[in-house]
């Protein structure tokens, strides 16, 4: 999964939402959406609405900093490469996990809304990371650092932000993926 481009990444974020599409229709009914295997686990939709509270804080930054790198003319071809902390997140996320992480309180799915538009806002966002990444064509995005908008002490640079909300929707979309096959075993448990 590891991508040196922009053009590399944005076939991963067309799978990851073309994943999420898949998951969604292969539930049984809506109320499959907010159902949590477990009291402690997050349902599909919360799976789902994580991933779409921690894109919205992406987006401000990397439009910022991105049309501040164009004004400057900071311009760069890949091939790009992580910093050291795209790199540990990068790893640490990518499924399969290697430990279980608790999600920063401002990114916790406390309310997602209505079921139904979970989705459609998800895939909402995937074009507009997508557009993101079109506008970062041309730029030293490898060399443009970012404040994390989860952990102030830590700085990396926008292409690790790109690839590390990569690995963290396809950590969470796994996550719902386990959570719909749970469901769907235990449904089947119930007709046997």
């Amino acid at each position: 999964m590891r991508a040196k481009s922009l053009e590399d990444l944005e076939p991963q974020f067309r799978a990851i939402a073309d994943r999420a599409s898949t998951l969604v229709a292969g539930l049984a009914d809506v109320a499959a959406l907010t159902r949590r295997p477990k009291p402690d686990s997050w349902s599909v939709a919360e799976c789902l609405a994580h991933l779409n509270i921690s894109a919205d804080f992406y987006f401000p930054l990397w439009h910022r900093e991105l049309a501040q790198a164009r004004r400057d003319g900071r311009a760069a071809d890949p091939p790009y490469r992580l910093d050291f902390w795209g790199w540990a997140l990068v790893w640490t996320l990518e499924p399969p996990p290697k430990f279980r992480l608790r999600a920063p309180s401002k990114s916790q799915p406390v309310e997602i809304g209505s079921p139904e538009s979970v989705l459609p806002g998800f895939l909402d966002r995937h074009r507009r990371i997508i557009e993101t990444l079109h506008s970062a064509r041309g730029l030293a995005v490898d060399k443009i650092k970012l404040v994390s908008p989860f952990d102030s002490r830590v700085s990396y640079s926008i292409w690790s932000s790109f690839c590390l909300t990569a690995s963290h929707e396809r950590r969470h979309l796994l996550q719902a993926e386990r959570v719909a096959r749970v469901q769907a075993q235990g449904a089947a448990r119930d007709v046997s």
